[in-house]
C-alpha cells in the first residue's frame, strides 16, 4: 500500500524530482502507518494482495476479451433484422464468497447485454438481453478465475 500511496503522490504532482520524491516518501509512510493503525491494513495483508497480482492481470485480460465478444454479439442483434431478442432472467449458484462474489456480479454487469439483478446467499440472478448471452453463465471463465483467486487468498 505504501507503493500505491507513493505512486499516487507522483501522479498527482505531475513531475518527479528529488525533493518531491523525498517528501512523497515521507508523506506516504505517514499515511501508510495511519492506515495500519486505524484502518486495519498490515504488511501481511499487502503481501497476500501482492501474490494475487498475476491472477488479477489474467482476470482483467479475460474481462476485456469477454467485453469485446459481447459487443460483437450485440452489434449482431442491433444490425440484424431477422434476430428476435428474447430477454431472460437466469438464477445460478456460485461458490464464490465475499468480495469475489461482488467482483463476479460487477463484471457480469460491465459485460454488455447482461446485468446482475440480485445477489442473495450463494445465488446470483442475472438479466440477459437474449438467451444466447446467458448460455453457460453458471460456469463462466470469470467464475473459474475468481475461484482460483479466492483459493489463493484463503491459503495465504
Amino acid at each position: 500500500m505504501f507503493v500505491v500511496f507513493f505512486l499516487l503522490w507522483v501522479v498527482f504532482n505531475g513531475k518527479l524530482n528529488l525533493e518531491i520524491a523525498i517528501f512523497g516518501a515521507a508523506l506516504s509512510a505517514v499515511v501508510y502507518l495511519f492506515s495500519c493503525k486505524f484502518l486495519g491494513y498490515s504488511f501481511e495483508k499487502d503481501k497476500k494482495l501482492f501474490r494475487l497480482i498475476p491472477a488479477a492481470v489474467k482476470y482483467l485480460w479475460l474481462l476485456i476479451c469477454e467485453i469485446v465478444k459481447s459487443n460483437k454479439a450485440l452489434i449482431g442483434f442491433v444490425y440484424s433484422r431477422k434476430i428476435e431478442v428474447k430477454p431472460q432472467l437466469v438464477t445460478f449458484t456460485t461458490p464464490l464468497k465475499g468480495p469475489f462474489k461482488s467482483i463476479l456480479a460487477d463484471c457480469i454487469t460491465v459485460t454488455p447485454g447482461t446485468i446482475s439483478v440480485l445477489s442473495e446467499g450463494d445465488k446470483l440472478t442475472v438479466h440477459a438481453l437474449d438467451r444466447s448471452l446467458a448460455d453457460g453463465i453458471e460456469d463462466t471463465d470469470f467464475q473459474k478465475q475468481l475461484l482460483e483467486m479466492q483459493k489463493k487468498e484463503e491459503l495465504a
